[in-house]
């Protein structure tokens, strides 16, 4: 067999990735739908909270929805991340299409400000180089109804950084409700085209459930479509290869079975697995600070994207006498 090319059908990539949101190279790409599971007081929740508060810290996120049924008695664990009570929702029929019009309101608040951002920029190029008499009727009466003959006139962007709003909704302990009911095709929607609602300005998920594959846990759709997996201790050895087998990971039983245990030795933690990672070598991490570097998942990035040699790498390798423990 032999191939022949054509040239005139090359593909030309687009200069930036559609629908996200830069971040740092050791923070997760955005936007997200990333799924925390593991039982029932676990750490999903804490977990969640402190990397939400993390992203706030940097400008990723300006706004955070949380769907639950149980916010009184984790307010606590929520005020980590700034919730605000306002924000929080039960996790009933009508709440999804509630957090897609807020998103929606988000997009046109930026919309008219910008609107009005341009609009006050003609206002003062007119102000400073068109004499009064030569400006239109119809732009006075722009300027006049948009209040610029006030005598403050700046408008400030509602939010820390004048950028598009940066939203995120989390859904926890909505397992069984209505809101994840395998009748209703709602949840899933969002989750396949979360990037692309209102326009384009889009929507981060966190989903914290306590089964993820099992029966009864999360929608396959949704599994399919994951960004981010924080996997907490599972008991059930069976449950753990198949969260392996399903993920379609790029590493052995051996690899796999010794991160899992790696990570679940220590109490309330888990391993992260980023399916889309900024460099293969950050695909696996123990908790959030540390990246697991395994034998079929060496460190082969450029110098200036190289992980530094301190805690923040964590090489996972299982003595011989181990490995009969962890099989």
């Amino acid at each position: 067999m032999k191939l022949k090319a054509i040239n005139k059908f090359s593909t030309e990539l687009p200069k930036k990735s559609a629908f996200t949101i830069e971040t740092e190279l050791d923070f997760p790409k955005l936007h997200t739908l990333c799924i925390a599971s593991g039982k029932r007081g676990g750490g999903k929740s804490v977990a969640i909270a402190n990397l939400i508060k993390k992203a706030k810290d940097k400008n990723y996120y300006d706004k955070v929805y949380l769907i639950t049924p149980t916010y009184n008695s984790n307010k606590q664990i929520w005020d980590i991340a700034g919730i605000e009570e306002a924000d929080v929702y039960e996790p009933d029929m009508g709440v999804l299409k509630t957090i897609i019009k807020n998103v929606e309101a988000e997009k046109a608040d930026w919309d008219a400000f910008l609107s009005r951002k341009k609009l006050m920029s003609k206002f003062k190029k007119d102000m400073k180089e068109t004499p009064f008499d030569k400006i239109g009727s119809r732009s006075l009466i722009e300027y006049l109804d948009s209040g610029f003959f006030e005598p403050k006139i700046e408008d400030e962007w509602k939010y820390k950084v004048e950028q598009p709003p940066r939203l995120a909704v989390i859904i926890d302990d909505s397992l069984g409700t209505d809101l994840m009911a395998r009748r209703t095709a709602g949840l899933t929607n969002l989750c396949i085209r979360h990037r692309h609602i209102a326009d384009g300005l889009g929507l981060s998920i966190f989903m914290l459930v306590q089964s993820y594959c099992a029966l009864g846990g999360v929608a396959r759709a949704i599994r399919e479509n994951c960004t981010h997996l924080l996997l907490f201790r599972i008991n059930d050895e069976n449950q753990i290869k198949k969260v392996k087998e399903e993920c379609d990971l790029p590493c052995s039983d051996e690899e796999w079975l010794s991160m899992c245990k790696y990570a679940h030795d220590i109490p309330f933690n888990f391993l992260m697995l980023d399916f889309v990672p900024k460099t293969e070598c950050r695909r696996y991490r123990c908790g959030f600070d540390n990246y697991i570097i395994t034998d079929s998942n060496p460190c082969k990035c450029k110098s200036s994207d190289k992980m530094n040699n301190n805690k923040t790498v964590a090489e996972i390798k299982v003595p011989e006498e181990k490995e009969k423990e962890i099989k």
